[in-house]
């Protein structure tokens, strides 16, 4: 909905939606659905916990937008 009204979004992971990849990122989406509901043995653990580093990409990614967006 963000891109439709030419904002800007970024995932928890510090990747940017962008008109380019948004159909990628949603097949990928579809696809590990699929997998998830395909086997019921599937006993899976969930994500993994957010570390530091994670943290510290996402806050550079974030800055960086920001910076692009007060340039235009």
């Amino acid at each position: 909905m963000a891109l439709g009204k030419s904002a800007h979004a970024i995932r928890q992971s510090d990747k940017w939606y962008t008109d380019e990849n948004i159909d990628r990122m949603l097949m990928e989406r579809h696809l590990s659905r699929k997998v998830r509901q395909g086997s019921h043995k599937n006993h899976m653990k969930g994500p993994r916990k957010r570390t530091d580093e994670d943290d510290e990409r996402f806050a550079k990614s974030f800055e960086k937008l920001v910076l692009m967006v007060l340039e235009r």
